[in-house]
């Protein structure tokens, strides 16, 4: 599914959305200006599920992305692998139906895919990426309407100029807003960098003692990068849970 994500699909987090109801018609369809002015009329989204509720062909599903929850609702015949389970993690792709009031629109989604964690935690970086992109744009009032997905003409532009208006944009609100990245981000690596110390452990445990390299090539394989791996591998050698008994090779401290 994340290869046939359309490239105008939103990115936002499911909390900015949340607080989003300055509307917009263009082109027949409704569209959100969110408060860091990204255009939303299709939802590209990953995160973990809260619940599950069946009715029929239809599922309505609560997902939560760190920074808050959101229901989306899909025909049992969208969802590509395997049945969606409360835990699991998701990728969604679906369309935007707003109406007047903030939160007051419904997630219609097309596509819907069982994923690894790693998905979730790289749409997590990534839309904090793009989030505080776009918050920059806002705080040196360099306004690249093409960049803020807002569009080209002359009527966008005036879309764009009064949804900061509607939001009432200030260093406060943008100051908010990236603390909500900030803290989306910090919730990942905290559990990532836990997760990965553990599997570098278990890993070692199980060979006994290991080469350096070889152990950096076979968490690669599980998506890990490279620089990352070997923070942590110096992280546990410094704080005595493994060590090098000859140079090139790692083993972990028995005890």
């Amino acid at each position: 599914m994340r290869g046939k994500k359309r490239k105008y699909d939103c990115r936002v987090f499911f909390e900015e959305l949340s607080e989003s109801d300055y509307i917009i018609k263009e082109n027949g369809m409704t569209t959100i200006i969110t408060p860091t002015c990204a255009r939303c009329n299709r939802l590209f989204g990953v995160g973990e599920v809260e619940e599950v509720e069946k009715r029929g062909n239809i599922a309505r599903i609560k997902i939560n992305d760190l920074t808050a929850a959101l229901n989306i609702y899909t025909n049992k015949q969208y969802i590509t692998n395997s049945t969606v389970e409360k835990r699991d993690f998701v990728a969604f792709s679906g369309i935007v139906h707003a109406r007047e009031g903030a939160g007051n629109f419904s997630v219609l989604a097309e596509e819907v895919e069982v994923v690894e964690e790693n998905t979730r935690n790289n749409w997590v970086l990534t839309t904090a990426k793009r989030t505080m992109e776009r918050l920059e744009l806002l705080r040196t009032r360099s306004f690249d309407c093409q960049s803020l997905a807002i569009g080209e003409d002359n009527a966008k532009t005036g879309a764009f100029m009064k949804a900061q208006e509607h939001y009432a944009i200030c260093d406060d609100k943008l100051d908010e807003l990236a603390k909500m990245a900030i803290t989306a981000v910090n919730d990942v690596w905290q559990k990532h960098s836990k997760t990965t110390r553990e599997m570098i452990l278990e890993i070692l445990k199980n060979t006994k003692c290991m080469e350096h390299d070889k152990l950096i090539k076979e968490l690669m394989k599980k998506g890990f990068e490279e620089a990352w791996v070997e923070e942590l591998i110096d992280e546990l050698i410094e704080g005595g849970h493994c060590y090098a008994p000859e140079v090139g090779m790692l083993e972990v401290v028995e005890g």
